[in-house]
């Protein structure tokens, strides 16, 4: 009896500038999206940069065969220039994760031109500021980033929002709305290393991500200083990530109000994330920009009642199931208040955030997004 297109295995290529050791949203989509491929007996490979640089070009890492690509040059800091020509492409489909960069772009003709179906993830808009970087953005998305979506078998929206702004910028229908998924920690919990021994005798708030503009991470600082101006807080704030940003961090740190009351712990495992954030009296996440982070899937389904700014619509996760608060993005504020009322909530509010953000996660996990996600390659492939 032959096998149906259901049961047949898959030999998928995916994508995307930036992959492990990267830290990153978007890396540990792509990463996730591989390893349960392979979980369910299909053959996953990723091509990538070289950046930052690996002692390793190619190698298996969870079953996936990654591929990284030294870049002859990066454009602009950010856009590594690679080739793919010599790289076998003998895959049933391919998966491009963003629309503008050189590889991307690249991959999309080769498989284009040896007729291997494409499907492409949109993750984010990201804002830029000035006359001369918004108009750059806006040709390369005339030029580029359009014409990545509407060449390829299928598109992907990881939210409603985006799917709306997608279709108002000119990108063809259909456009399939997949989010971005989460696998909760398997790890025991494990106190942070760096977290000092009395810190958890205070409430803590508890910030996880890129230590970035992007991420709000100003906004955070702001807002807790203004916490601050009363006299000694009760709470701790730990600060937990990496990034472009880590330097001025430190310096923020020893400039403020009470730079006792701040634990910056760098980098963390995931057993450590997964103590954050079930220790926490809230989760915040102040962001500029986003698609769908992890993060925010995370915490809530680790019962954190969480802050999320309203970007791109994804204050809405959090209000509707009332899982915690939102606030505008950018607004000192408005977190400031939104501090002051989780750390002034009874226990009774606490939990109910809680007991909502835990079960608002649940149709996020990657095992129900893979089952999805494999609708779409099956059907481009045909």
């Amino acid at each position: 009896m032959e096998p149906s297109d259901a049961d047949a295995s898959l030999n998928v290529l995916l994508v995307h500038v930036w992959y492990w050791p990267h830290l990153g949203g978007g890396n540990q989509h792509v990463e996730h999206i591989a390893r349960q491929l392979v979980k369910r007996g299909h053959k996953a490979t990723v091509w990538c940069a070289d950046l930052p640089e690996h002692d390793e070009k190619q190698f298996v890492r969870d079953g996936v065969e990654v591929i990284r690509l030294p870049p002859k040059m990066v454009l602009a800091g950010i856009d590594p220039v690679v080739s793919v020509k010599k790289l076998n492409m003998d895959f049933d489909v391919v998966h491009l994760h963003d629309i503008l960069p050189v590889l991307i772009r690249r991959s999309l003709k080769r498989a284009k031109k040896l007729k291997v179906p494409v499907v492409t993830t949109f993750h984010n808009d990201y804002i830029k500021t000035g006359m001369i970087a918004k108009s750059f953005k806006a040709l390369r998305w005339v030029v580029q980033g359009r014409r990545t979506l509407n060449t390829s078998d299928a598109r992907i929206a990881l939210t409603p929002y985006y799917a709306n702004h997608l279709k108002q910028r000119g990108v063809n229908d259909p456009i399939d709305i997949l989010p971005n998924g989460f696998e909760p920690v398997a790890e025991d919990p494990v106190r942070p290393g760096l977290l000092p021994s009395d810190a958890d005798q205070h409430p803590i708030m508890v910030f996880v991500g890129r230590l970035s503009e992007q991420k709000g991470l100003d906004v955070l600082m702001d807002a807790w200083n203004k916490y601050c101006d009363a006299g000694p807080p009760n709470a701790r704030l730990a600060i937990a990530g990496s990034g472009e940003l880590n330097e001025w961090l430190d310096q923020r740190i020893a400039s403020a109000k009470q730079p006792d009351s701040i634990h910056k712990l760098g980098r963390v495992e995931d057993s450590e994330k997964r103590w954050l954030f079930e220790n926490a009296k809230a989760v915040l996440l102040p962001s500029r920009f986003e698609g769908l982070p992890t993060v925010l899937l995370e915490a809530m389904n680790a019962g954190a009642p969480t802050v999320m700014s309203d970007v791109n619509d994804l204050g809405r996760l959090v209000t509707e199931p009332d899982a915690g608060l939102s606030i505008p993005p950018g607004d000192v504020d408005a977190l400031l208040e939104a501090i002051s009322t989780i750390l002034k909530a009874n226990d009774e509010q606490i939990m109910r955030w809680s007991t909502n953000g835990k079960e608002a996660s649940k149709p996020y996990l990657w095992s129900t997004i893979t089952e999805d996600l494999l609708q779409i390659y099956r059907r481009v492939k045909r």
